[in-house]
């Protein structure tokens, strides 16, 4: 995305070290959601300048060293280790990431709690429908984060569904919507299975369902 006016309006400077181990805080978050690494461009006091994707910053010794992934395949990748103290300057190649928090920290709902939480919504979709459309966990719930990645998602989703059932076509399209499964994923995806309308949150608040969105994901499937 464009860094936009408002995006440079919150940013806040910050020495090197301070700033990558920040962004390795945010590479894990990535990594462990199957999405690439900020990618930065260090400017060393020697002149020359390396570009990679950060992996981790550790010290060693006294020595603070940042690593970067700077090409190759995940299996034979190439990496950079860089002293922390040789680096002039930072260049993040998408600095929002510095400003969006990645996940939400937010206690994680308890599978008791979120089965409420989903049977209070399907009573409002109930009442709004005249008939019962049974919003369930897939399997076992998942863990914390799949399971606060469906409480994110669940007031948008019935908001969505109110909005596409509130005239007679997106009506009659939901008709043959008879269970809502839902479950957390690295991406988000919405399909259907039958009479079943299948979603997976994204378990990154950077990829939430915003309403349109998931609006226009739903009825493709409808």
């Amino acid at each position: 995305m464009a860094i936009s006016e408002d995006v440079l309006g919150t940013l806040e400077a910050r020495a090197p070290r301070r700033l990558l181990e920040d962004l390795s805080i945010i590479a894990r978050a990535l990594a462990a959601n199957d999405r690439q690494r900020p990618e930065l461009e260090l400017s060393l006091t020697s002149g020359a300048v390396i570009r990679g994707r950060i992996v981790s910053v550790t010290e060693d010794r006294g020595i603070v060293v940042v690593m970067l992934y700077v090409g190759g395949q995940p299996r034979s990748p190439s990496v950079s280790f860089v002293r922390v103290d040789q680096i002039a300057a930072v260049t993040v190649i998408d600095a929002s990431l510095l400003m969006r928090p990645l996940v939400s920290d937010a206690p994680a709902p308890s599978r008791l709690e979120l089965q409420r939480q989903l049977a209070a919504r399907g009573d409002s979709l109930a009442s709004a429908f005249g008939r019962a459309i049974p919003l369930a966990l897939a399997g076992e719930g998942g863990d914390d984060d799949d399971r606060r990645a469906v409480g994110v998602l669940l007031p948008v989703l019935v908001e969505v569904l109110l909005a596409v059932g509130s005239d007679e076509m997106g009506k009659s399209a939901l008709a043959a919507v008879s269970r809502i499964e839902l479950s957390a994923a690295s991406h988000g995806d919405v399909r259907r299975d039958g009479g079943t309308l299948v979603i997976h949150a994204p378990k990154l608040l950077t990829d939430a369902y915003a309403s349109g969105t998931l609006r226009a994901a739903i009825e493709k499937v409808l």
